[in-house]
Protein backbone atom coordinates (compact mmCIF):
# COMPACT_ATOMS: atom_id res chain seq x y z
CA UNK A 1 0.00 0.00 0.00
CA UNK A 2 1.33 3.41 -0.96
CA UNK A 3 0.60 6.66 0.81
CA UNK A 4 -0.21 9.46 -1.56
CA UNK A 5 0.38 13.04 -0.48
CA UNK A 6 -2.59 15.25 -1.36
CA UNK A 7 -1.71 18.67 -2.76
CA UNK A 8 -3.86 21.40 -4.24
CA UNK A 9 -3.67 21.76 -8.03
CA UNK A 10 -0.76 23.92 -9.19
CA UNK A 11 -3.08 26.31 -11.06
CA UNK A 12 -4.76 27.24 -7.75
CA UNK A 13 -1.58 28.29 -5.98
CA UNK A 14 -2.37 32.02 -6.34
CA UNK A 15 -6.02 31.79 -5.28
CA UNK A 16 -7.85 31.13 -2.06
CA UNK A 17 -10.34 28.34 -2.04
CA UNK A 18 -12.30 26.40 0.56
CA UNK A 19 -10.31 23.17 0.65
CA UNK A 20 -8.60 21.87 3.76
CA UNK A 21 -5.19 20.53 2.84
CA UNK A 22 -3.18 19.10 5.66
CA UNK A 23 0.12 19.28 3.82
CA UNK A 24 0.36 22.77 2.36
CA UNK A 25 3.19 23.70 0.08
CA UNK A 26 6.37 24.87 1.78
CA UNK A 27 6.59 27.73 -0.76
CA UNK A 28 3.62 29.45 0.88
CA UNK A 29 4.87 31.17 4.01
CA UNK A 30 1.42 32.22 5.31
CA UNK A 31 -1.29 30.15 3.59
CA UNK A 32 -4.71 31.81 3.54
CA UNK A 33 -6.56 28.61 4.32
CA UNK A 34 -5.09 28.69 7.84
CA UNK A 35 -6.89 31.98 8.65
CA UNK A 36 -9.61 32.35 6.01
CA UNK A 37 -12.94 30.68 6.70
CA UNK A 38 -16.29 30.76 4.91
CA UNK A 39 -18.10 28.92 7.73
CA UNK A 40 -20.00 31.99 9.00
CA UNK A 41 -21.18 33.22 5.59
CA UNK A 42 -24.62 32.57 4.19
CA UNK A 43 -24.71 30.03 1.35
CA UNK A 44 -25.53 32.71 -1.23
CA UNK A 45 -22.67 34.98 -0.09
CA UNK A 46 -20.26 32.01 0.02
CA UNK A 47 -21.19 31.27 -3.57
CA UNK A 48 -20.62 34.91 -4.51
CA UNK A 49 -17.25 35.06 -2.74
CA UNK A 50 -16.07 31.85 -4.40
CA UNK A 51 -17.14 33.12 -7.82
CA UNK A 52 -14.80 36.10 -7.49
CA UNK A 53 -11.80 33.79 -7.59
CA UNK A 54 -13.14 31.49 -10.27
CA UNK A 55 -12.53 33.76 -13.25
CA UNK A 56 -9.58 32.49 -15.23
CA UNK A 57 -7.38 34.87 -17.16
CA UNK A 58 -6.54 33.23 -20.51
CA UNK A 59 -2.84 32.86 -21.21
CA UNK A 60 -2.95 32.08 -24.93
CA UNK A 61 -4.48 33.92 -27.87
CA UNK A 62 -7.01 31.20 -28.68
CA UNK A 63 -8.38 31.38 -25.14
CA UNK A 64 -8.75 35.16 -25.41
CA UNK A 65 -10.62 35.33 -28.71
CA UNK A 66 -13.41 33.13 -27.38
CA UNK A 67 -14.64 35.90 -25.06
CA UNK A 68 -16.13 39.21 -26.21
CA UNK A 69 -14.81 41.11 -23.19
CA UNK A 70 -11.22 40.07 -23.92
CA UNK A 71 -11.58 40.88 -27.62
CA UNK A 72 -12.85 44.36 -26.74
CA UNK A 73 -9.95 44.85 -24.34
CA UNK A 74 -7.48 43.86 -27.07
CA UNK A 75 -9.12 46.26 -29.53
CA UNK A 76 -8.90 49.10 -26.99
CA UNK A 77 -5.23 48.36 -26.36
CA UNK A 78 -4.44 48.27 -30.08
CA UNK A 79 -6.34 51.53 -30.62
CA UNK A 80 -4.43 53.17 -27.76
CA UNK A 81 -1.10 52.00 -29.17
CA UNK A 82 -1.96 53.20 -32.67
CA UNK A 83 -3.13 56.57 -31.31
CA UNK A 84 0.25 57.21 -29.72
Amino acid sequence: MTIRIKRPPEYLKDYHYNINVSNTSSRVKYPLNSILSYNNLSPSYTSFAMSLSSHVKPNIYYGVVKHDSWRKAIQCEIFALESN
